[in-house]
């Protein structure tokens, strides 16, 4: 799924390529895409792109005709920019596509047979839903106000950064990346966490998706970032189960639950104790006896 890092450049390629185009054709391909009424979709040719927004997992196209155009990708949807000519929706991926004054169009598809990704049409107002949790890249989101966000419930640490209601934009992928930089545990409960341990996580926070929206600039230096194999195969925990930890050289855990795993490092972040995996115990499997094997 694509998450803040990739969607921040994403935002910053469509803008460069499209702000000031207008639209010519807007063609919809799977009418479930569209998740709204009005303004309608056959009214976008002839608006022009003011600027592109990003709101948490949110993509904003702004028109000069008030209508804002709100994109999330959810797991298998992506972006694609297409020069002049040749384009040919593809028959199952293809949810809608917008053709502009320079002959360009912009490509929405998604992967896989379930329809999530989803295109709100906005008379230039955004309501709550979209994307309501603070913006960890913003300069008001500083320590103090992560650790109010934090002290407003009781929730595990990875839950509550991937809450959107808390704080938006982060996902599985960089929620494991930023806990593994706060040397925090994923399961520790919010009520629990120190003052400094606040300090550590934001600091991890900033830091961590500051360092790859850069590093997805340097592996994607045109076009949209849709390869997101490319550049992930570097984390420091994610999807890397069994390998070496890069600051201990330990070996990465996985623990699974409702269908999301998360990676960590016992040794960095749980004081060396392997965290129960609930989709090893349903078959009796004791998590310790298979520590350090990857699986």
């Amino acid at each position: 799924m694509p998450e803040l890092p990739e969607l921040e450049v994403t935002r910053e390629r469509l803008e460069a390529a499209l702000g000031g185009r207008a639209v010519e054709a807007a063609m919809l391909h799977d009418a479930f895409v569209l998740r709204s009424v009005e303004p309608r979709f056959d009214a976008l040719p002839g608006a022009r792109i003011e600027r592109v927004a990003r709101r948490g997992k949110h993509l904003l196209l702004h028109l000069d005709s008030g209508v804002v155009m709100a994109v999330h990708l959810m797991l298998g949807g992506r972006l694609r920019l297409r020069a002049a000519g040749g384009f040919r929706p593809h028959r199952r991926r293809t949810l809608l596509s917008l053709v502009f004054d320079d002959g360009s169009l912009l490509e929405m598809t998604e992967a896989g047979k379930k329809r999530r990704a989803s295109v709100i049409l906005l008379p230039g107002v955004l309501p709550e839903r979209i994307d309501r949790g603070a913006e960890p890249l913003a300069p008001e989101f500083d320590a103090a106000r992560l650790g109010r966000l934090l002290a407003a419930g009781n929730h595990q640490l990875k839950n509550a950064l991937r809450d959107p209601s808390l704080i938006s934009g982060i996902g599985n992928a960089y929620a494991d990346e930023i806990l593994h930089a706060a040397r925090l545990s994923p399961v520790k409960l919010t009520s629990r966490i120190t003052p400094g341990e606040v300090e550590r996580l934001h600091a991890a926070i900033r830091e961590t998706l500051t360092d790859w929206v850069e590093r997805i600039r340097d592996a994607c230096p045109q076009g949209l970032p849709t390869r997101q194999d490319t550049w992930r195969k570097h984390m420091a925990v994610h999807g890397r189960p069994g390998e070496p930890c890069p600051v201990c050289g330990d070996p990465v855990q996985r623990i699974s639950f409702a269908g999301s795993e998360t990676h960590y490092c016992p040794t960095c972040q749980n004081e060396g104790r392997l965290l129960a995996d609930r989709r090893l115990s349903r078959f009796g499997i004791r998590r310790r006896e298979r520590a350090g094997d990857g699986s």
